[in-house]
């Protein structure tokens, strides 16, 4: 591969972590020495395995604009993100649909088992990095963590394979300025915000939307503004409608 100007070389690469490793052993050294002495307070800082968490980060962090560079989507590859038809799902989406199922009968319950395999199965990992990734329903099954979005995308992904077209993934910017996202489905002239982060109950926050828009809450903060939303078929931006 042709390295552009600017851009380590496998070799300089290589050097830089193996001289990164080296401090790792000497800090996981001063570690043991630390807990020796009974220094314990920050042990797992200077732990192995918290260094390794530490150089991680400053690899992601260096190489970020690279990474951000290689996941952009465009819009339409967005929306195809919510993908019903995709095998993992499907595989998962067949354990909640009975031989009569039928949407308007039996769509509801299934989606409650959906939000709750979603909920326990998948463990909620906040990123806290400025990456903007994806992981497909596979790669989510099979390391069962995933942040905000990807969770909302999993979910939606079901929803959408158990015949709901409109459900969507929202990303909202709450109160404390972050970023968060979940699901909304609207079924029977009610709107429910599935938030798969949290272990709240199905029907919690649902209701008309405007009400639990209001209601709505995570980790204490409430909904300042909603950002975006899309599904298979739609992407709409409501920082355009300001």
């Amino acid at each position: 591969m042709m390295e552009t100007a600017g851009e380590p070389s496998k070799a300089e690469f290589s050097a830089r972590i193996n001289e990164l490793e080296r401090k790792l052993k000497e800090k996981s050294s001063e570690a043991q020495a630390c807990a020796e002495k009974g220094k314990t307070a920050s042990l797992f800082e200077f732990s192995e395995k918290g260094l390794r968490l530490k150089l991680y980060r400053f690899l992601l962090k260096k190489y970020s604009d690279l990474l951000n560079e290689k996941e952009k989507k465009t819009i339409g590859e967005v929306k195809a993100l919510i993908d019903g038809s995709d095998l993992t799902i499907q595989s998962i989406v067949s354990e909640f649909k009975s031989d009569s199922y039928e949407f308007d009968k039996d769509y509801l319950d299934a989606a409650k088992k959906a939000f709750d395999f979603v909920k326990k199965e998948i463990s909620y990992v906040k990123a806290d990095l400025d990456i903007d990734f994806f992981m497909s329903p596979l790669e989510v099954m099979t390391e069962k963590i995933a942040d905000d979005e990807d969770k909302a995308i999993f979910l939606c992904s079901m929803l959408y394979g158990l015949g709901d077209e409109s459900a969507s993934v929202v990303i909202a910017e709450m109160d404390d300025l972050t970023t968060h996202g979940f699901v909304v489905l609207e079924y029977d002239e009610k709107a429910y915000f599935l938030d798969s982060t949290q272990n709240h109950d199905f029907g919690e926050f649902s209701g008309k939307t405007e009400v639990v828009l209001k209601k709505y809450s995570f980790s204490g903060h409430k909904i300042r503004k909603l950002l975006y939303k899309f599904n298979h078929f739609e992407y709409k931006s409501f920082i355009e409608e300001e």
